[in-house]
């Protein structure tokens, strides 16, 4: 494994599990097995650690979620689909969810990070466009609004059935998309 990526993926361990402040770059290198110069070979700081790896992540979501992905077809077809995608991820990569939930909206995140970072993630809204011209969604809906909405509720309740251990079933992860497409519909 490359030492970039070693480092990338030990930060988001020791993130995880201490948060950002609490990690020092030591604890990093010593966790990826590298020395603290390699770090620095490869960032600037903790921070553009933090930048690479919501980038490095998003690669990493981006490319199981749209595996197999046809973008034309039936719009509540290809809702299930990314959404249970989603779903799936998140419950295989704890580590990449916490990171994800409690960095979403972080000032570290640069609107160019989040550029590089979500473009593939803009198919959602081309779903969510589509179904709004075939009055599958609510009014006076933005494609974007549509796709924070179902993220926020469907994270949330991702964020639940961890801290209550509740198990994820394809009947339950089926009934939350359920509740989620049902909430949006027109």
């Amino acid at each position: 494994m490359p030492k970039k990526e070693s480092i990338l993926i030990a930060s988001l361990k020791l993130i995880v599990q201490k948060g950002l402040h609490a990690v020092t770059m030591a604890e990093i290198a010593k966790e990826a097995k590298v020395g603290i110069g390699t770090i620095y070979k490869h960032f600037k700081d903790k921070e553009d650690i933090v930048q690479q790896l919501w980038i490095f992540q998003k690669q990493d979501e981006s490319e199981f979620i749209f595996k197999d992905y046809i973008v034309e077809g039936i719009v509540k077809e290809r809702f299930w689909f990314l959404w249970e995608k989603v779903i799936q991820y998140f419950i295989s990569h704890h580590d990449e969810y916490y990171f994800s939930y409690h960095f979403a909206a972080s000032p570290i995140l640069t609107k160019e990070i989040h550029n590089i970072a979500m473009k593939d993630f803009l198919a959602f809204d081309v779903m969510f466009e589509e179904g709004l011209k075939e009055g599958l969604f609510k009014e006076n809906m933005s494609a974007r609004h549509l796709r924070l909405y179902t993220f926020s509720t469907i994270n949330g309740w991702i964020l639940w059935s961890f801290d209550q251990k509740i198990d994820f079933t394809d009947e339950k992860i089926d009934q939350f998309i359920t509740m989620a497409w049902d909430a949006i519909k027109g």
